[in-house]
């Protein structure tokens, strides 16, 4: 069944988040953390995966729409990696480790370029217009960039419930 992240009452061992965190809020961010600390059994794990955006870039994106937020997933919010563990501390849970792999990220997203443009073709029999196919190019690249110079991040955060 699908339900909302809040309406979770169960109580679990361990618990997944995959790229979904960025969807969330930064409104939401505490909420999400009690939701996922509520729901861990005593000495319960999560792992969360997200897109983070640099500390130093962060105060200036969350008072300026960008591309991605504009035309892409409107109402969606990176945090910093500081930020993201502050709010996890405060909601008693502990990030116990790190794994970045932004640079790896922004390999995968320049091989689904690739696959993208070979495709184009295939992208217009379903209806897409030039409009959409160079906005879609325009965000594979617009993230390519991101990730290779380290503006953004993908990361993984397990987590441990205190």
């Amino acid at each position: 069944a699908v339900r909302d992240y809040r309406d979770e009452r169960g109580t679990y061992d361990g618990v997944a988040s995959i790229e979904m965190f960025e969807a969330v809020g930064e409104k939401y961010w505490p909420t999400y953390f009690s939701t996922l600390r509520r729901c861990l059994a005593p000495g319960g794990r999560a792992c969360v995966q997200t897109i983070t955006i640099a500390d130093e870039r962060f105060e200036r994106y969350r008072t300026q729409s960008d591309f991605i937020q504009q035309y892409i997933f409107p109402g969606g919010m990176l945090a910093s990696p500081s930020r993201f563990v502050a709010h996890a501390a405060q909601a008693g849970v502990d990030v116990v480790q790190t794994r970045r792999f932004g640079r790896d990220y922004a390999a995968t997203l320049g091989r689904w370029l690739e696959a993208f443009d070979a495709s184009a073709g295939a992208v217009r029999g379903q209806g897409f217009d030039e409009k959409f196919i160079r906005c879609w190019r325009f965000y594979l690249a617009y993230c390519i960039a991101g990730f290779a110079s380290g503006s953004t991040d993908v990361a993984q955060y397990p987590l441990a419930a205190r």
